[in-house]
């Protein structure tokens, strides 16, 4: 372990669940954290309530919609004003939708949220994370990655759609980002790693307009991680110097192997130069 003390951290999604707790004991711990929200009244909600427990944290919040690249690219051009290094990029945001719904600029939700906001941002603050050494990108996935397939040809699932099947996707999506992107920084100082949390009892899939999912999470409580320990292993990672760039690390901090299509390295490096396209076709 070593200090973050003063460093800076940008954790999309630390208004609630996992996000939150994450930015809650860096923030404990000395660092400037930037949380990134979609809503930004739900931020400075999470912001009070972190302070009325930590009144000294360094804390800012930030208005950034994953499913709007426009969103995303104003959010970054923002933090790049402000600030001339970041030490630390923490993808956590996701979403999990029970009907095929659309992004702004045209993605399937949980891909275009999921892997292509976070794509985009880290791509726009890359010249910072270059600046600080020891620098890492720690981007959220999941087990279900396992269970995903990247289809070109159906990239929004046109043709039939799944929450399993998308979730999956976006989660395979967030695996091969990660190994394609430490590939490209294979020579730099910046690690880029990825993270299963563990089942946690979080607001993902939870309808915030009409309460639907909530009902199951109730349920299922008992045998789901909290928040704070759903958190554990992203604190870990950007607390530790022992980061392998590349690396899928789950409860503990420990490191498993990656299996079936993220082990496809060209299947990465396809997905990375996909999503420049279709970034680049919506003028961004």
């Amino acid at each position: 372990m070593f200090s973050v003390q003063d460093k800076s951290i940008i954790i999309t999604g630390a208004n609630s669940g996992i996000g939150k707790e994450t930015a809650e004991v860096l923030a404990a711990r000395g660092a400037h954290v930037t949380m990134a929200s979609r809503s930004v009244d739900r931020g400075e909600e999470a912001k009070a309530d972190i302070l009325k427990r930590i009144p000294y944290a360094q804390l800012e919040v930030g208005q950034c919609d994953l499913s709007s690249l426009a969103s995303v690219a104003a959010f970054a051009a923002a933090y790049q004003e402000r600030n001339n290094k970041l030490y630390a990029l923490i993808n956590n945001a996701g979403v999990v939708t029970t009907r095929r719904e659309m992004t702004e600029d045209g993605f399937e939700k949980m891909l275009g949220v999921n892997h292509i906001g976070h794509f985009y941002l880290t791509t726009q603050l890359l010249p910072l994370l270059m600046r600080e050494d020891n620098a890492r990108v720690i981007t959220l996935s999941s087990g279900a990655y396992k269970w995903g397939d990247i289809d070109f040809a159906d990239p929004h699932l046109d043709r039939t759609f799944g929450i399993w099947k998308g979730y999956a996707r976006s989660k395979l999506a967030n695996v091969l980002f990660t190994v394609e992107l430490a590939r490209r920084l294979k020579t730099s100082f910046v690690n880029a790693v990825s993270v299963h949390p563990g089942a946690a009892s979080t607001e993902i899939g939870v309808d915030r307009e009409t309460g639907f999912g909530k009902k199951v999470h109730t349920v299922l409580r008992p045998i789901l991680k909290s928040s704070r320990e759903g958190a554990a292993t992203t604190i870990h990672l950007a607390s530790t110097r022992e980061l392998i760039n590349g690396g899928y690390y789950y409860e503990g901090g420990k490191r498993q192997e990656l299996k079936g299509k993220a082990l496809d390295a060209d299947l990465a490096k396809e997905l990375w130069e996909w999503g420049e396209k279709e970034i680049r076709q919506r003028g961004f």
